[in-house]
């Protein structure tokens, strides 16, 4: 029992009922302890459960950034994440028909969390990559190893698809 005086010291250390005490409240302290340990943290935050999906070209306007055409509307884009509206703003995508899954937000602007190119009506991913050092990218610009532009990919989404990549 002299651990306890050391974890706690000014307790009092006699007496049946205080033995007592002392061992419920260390196995209680275990226990917390053992929760913390095989408690589960989330990576990274949750991720948006509802949500709309555009669909139409991609387009740039000055003064306002990406918009996207559908057959009804034009809608001023805003991203998610800083590489997502960087992504959008990317010259090699415009005019490409897009699908945007995303929601709108209080100013009007419809905010993009995912972002797919279309083509003969079979989605693709983007991704920006380094032929050089191997290493892709979620948005455009220099490599972080070698400085070199990177290179506009597009990857079937269905990953049963044998097609070759689309390199920009």
């Amino acid at each position: 029992m002299k651990l306890w005086g050391t974890l706690f010291p000014g307790t009092i250390q006699s007496g049946p009922l205080t033995s007592r005490v002392r061992r419920s409240s260390l196995a209680a302290l275990l226990l917390c302890a053992a929760a913390m340990c095989f408690a589960v943290i989330p990576v990274r935050a949750a991720e948006p459960t509802g949500g709309h999906v555009l669909q139409g070209k991609l387009l740039f306007v000055k003064g306002s950034g990406p918009v996207v055409e559908t057959a009804s509307k034009e809608y001023s884009l805003a991203g998610r994440y800083h590489y997502i509206l960087q992504t959008l703003e990317d010259k090699r995508l415009r005019n490409d028909e897009v699908r945007l899954k995303g929601e709108f937000v209080a100013d009007g602007k419809f905010r993009v969390d995912d972002l797919y190119t279309i083509h003969h009506g079979d989605l693709y991913r983007i991704r920006y990559f380094c032929e050089t050092c191997n290493i892709a990218a979620l948005g455009p610009g220099h490599c972080v190893c070698c400085q070199k532009p990177t290179e506009l990919q597009e990857i079937p989404l269905n990953k049963n698809d044998k097609k070759i990549l689309i390199t920009r």
